[in-house]
């Protein structure tokens, strides 16, 4: 009664689906010291541990799968309708053999062993029987003659030997199908789908962009115009830079964005012109007796790195550099400027007999004492020319004061004009830019 009950139970376990809850499946597990590790099956996975060595062994959980021909399971797939004729079927003609696949009735272990018992039995009477008519020496020469197994060789003798099936190997696709299954025509199809949307997005905002650019370089020239008629150097600066920048993005080069790029790297050469002359800076370095005083000297050459000076003079060019043709003496030190410049080169070119109002910043300068000179190198990349009558006048620059001003002004800018028009790379080393020259002393 009892186990047709656990029959029962387990029967309703397995066609409601929670054999893992309901059924206990135990599990035994062989040690490396010899005994063996008993225990029940959880639903999630534990450590057990040896009685006798202490070791740690992992168990794995209970089996949720169906069972296979070699993995026993208390699971049943299918539908309802197929699991409910199994479990009749079962309960009614007996279990099937996962390893053969017939329908066997259970036995229990301890009839197994009675019949086992009763077997041994049978051919120890038959072997008595035949027996009788032996003497006792020669019924004890026999079983001498008899060899004995170990307990542990009888236990291997009497285990059936289970051999498994060979694992199929699933043999692994080449690289051309690996392709075809990534690259299949609707995912190709996806792909051009999602790069044509990019592109088509990049395109709008690309065109937006330049559009905006288009109107913010015409606002900003037109107040530029408006500053530069009211003498505003702020506003002048402000609407400047953004046409510029404007300009750089549409990649303009015809003259309007040429003479924006000008006017603003003369305004931003006034804004950073030093509110001390040269003369002054170096003036003052002779000593108690009238002689040169080195530290001086050399203390007023350093106060000249970083500031801007304007330069009204010719250049004359030599091998590696051009240097200011201006016969300045201080405290009886000459005073050589030079700067190194290509397009600067090109100018003393175009106007060799006109001497040129030009904007420039100090790179380095120092006392040559074994010379007792003064040698000032202006940076290549600051100098700016002088092209509109403003901007010569916040110099200190006027027609009373300078003769032929309007005309000099007049020939840098037809000189920058056509030197921008004909090979705008020279002019890049020449002038300074918006960018550079906001954060530069």
């Amino acid at each position: 009664m009892t186990s047709f009950k656990a029959r029962l139970i387990k029967a309703k376990a397995r066609l409601l689906g929670t054999t893992t809850k309901d059924i206990v499946v135990p599990f035994e597990l062989p040690c490396d010291c010899g005994h063996r590790i008993t225990g029940i099956r959880r639903t999630s996975y534990q450590v057990a541990t040896c009685s006798a060595c202490d070791v740690s062994v992992y168990v794995l959980p209970v089996n949720v799968y169906p069972a296979t021909k070699r993995i026993r399971s208390e699971v049943l797939d299918g539908s309802v309708v197929s699991r409910l004729s199994a479990i009749v079927q079962e309960l009614v003609v007996g279990e099937p053999d996962v390893t053969t696949g017939t329908e066997i009735e259970k036995k229990p272990v301890a009839a197994e062993g009675r019949r086992r018992t009763t077997s041994a039995a049978d051919a120890k009477a038959d072997s008595d029987s035949s027996d009788d008519e032996e003497t006792p020496k020669q019924g004890r020469r026999r079983a001498a003659a008899q060899p004995k197994l170990s307990p542990a060789a009888a236990a291997i003798v009497a285990d059936p030997i289970l051999v498994e099936e060979p694992v199929v190997r699933v043999p692994r696709p080449g690289i051309s199908v690996v392709i075809r299954r990534v690259f299949t025509p609707f995912r190709l199809m996806m792909l051009s789908a999602v790069i044509l949307v990019a592109a088509t997005g990049w395109w709008v905002v690309s065109e937006r962009r330049y559009d905006e650019a288009r109107k913010t370089f015409r606002r900003e020239m037109d107040v530029a115009e408006s500053a530069l008629s009211d003498k505003d150097l702020a506003a002048l600066e402000s609407s400047l830079t953004k046409a510029v920048a404007a300009a750089e993005m549409l990649q303009r080069d015809d003259a309007e964005s040429r003479r924006a790029t000008a006017l603003l790297q003369q305004t931003l050469a006034v804004q950073n012109l030093s509110s001390t002359d040269l003369v002054s800076l170096l003036s003052g370095n002779l000593s108690v007796n009238g002689t040169l005083s080195p530290t001086k000297a050399a203390a007023a050459a350093e106060s000249l790195v970083g500031k801007w000076f304007v330069f009204d003079c010719n250049f004359e060019s030599g091998e590696e550099d051009l240097r200011a043709d201006m016969p300045l003496i201080i405290d009886s030190v000459p005073v050589i400027i030079t700067i190194k410049s290509s397009a600067l080169r090109r100018a003393v070119a175009a106007m060799p007999q006109s001497p040129l109002l030009i904007v420039a910043s100090v790179e380095s300068s120092r006392l040559i004492e074994n010379r007792s000179e003064f040698l000032i190198q202006l940076r290549n990349d600051s100098w700016s020319l002088i092209t509109n009558e403003f901007h010569a006048q916040q110099l200190g620059f006027t027609t009373a004061n300078t003769p032929g001003l309007e005309a000099l002004i007049q020939r840098q800018a037809e000189f920058l004009n056509s030197a921008a028009a004909s090979s705008q790379s020279d002019l890049a080393d020449g002038q300074i830019t918006a960018k550079g020259s906001e954060g530069k002393p």
